[in-house]
């Protein structure tokens, strides 16, 4: 009897115990997120007690910048007046020095852009006197090309196109005033 009494005991323990360890109640939840929420809050309250260092140390060092500051406004102000015009000199020639330097650049670039100027108008040049017109096609009478004057175009840059002379062009086209060409005249150039 007493084995079946220890025995209901230790039964009934046993299912108190795996009752109430699978079931939480209201109350324990809400004393989990009592402790949470106390453990979050001291997390803050750390947090801002770091952030009010952090602001105080950066106040002692401002309070020693102005103070800096005003230490050297009195050094500044006891240098005298001589310290202070012997600067004005100084930053004065350098001021002279700079513009010198300013116009000496635009010289040199002016210079430069002179020169490019030079280059790439000869260069253009020479690639016209290089390119020959292109003829249209050879004349009817003759050896040679008939070609049709552009705009802008002289007889002396035609004749150097093709390689011969303005003489040769006049007697072989019979121009009374060479130097008035007409845009589209069709001239015979000699071969």
């Amino acid at each position: 009897m007493k084995f079946i009494r220890n025995y209901s005991l230790l039964l009934a323990g046993g299912l108190v115990v795996v009752l109430s360890s699978g079931c939480m109640t209201y109350q324990d939840q809400r004393t989990r997120q009592q402790v949470r929420e106390r453990e979050d809050m001291l997390l803050v309250q750390e947090d801002m007690r770091r952030l009010s260092g952090r602001i105080e140390t950066v106040e002692l060092e401002m309070a020693q910048v102005y103070s800096d500051i005003d230490r050297l406004r009195q050094e500044s102000a006891r240098l005298g007046r001589t310290q202070a015009e012997s600067t004005e000199q100084r930053l004065a020639a350098l001021e002279r020095r700079i513009q010198e330097v300013d116009r000496a650049r635009e010289t040199d670039r002016r210079e430069i852009i002179d020169q490019l100027s030079g280059s790439i108008a000869q260069l253009l040049r020479d690639q016209q006197a290089r390119q020959r017109p292109a003829a249209s096609r050879p004349a009817a009478s003759g050896y040679g090309y008939e070609h049709v004057v552009g705009s802008g175009e002289t007889l002396s840059h035609i004749a150097s196109a093709y390689g011969v002379t303005t003489r040769a062009i006049i007697d072989a086209n019979n121009l009374q005033n060479p130097d008035r060409l007409q845009v589209g005249q069709r001239l015979f150039i000699p071969e």
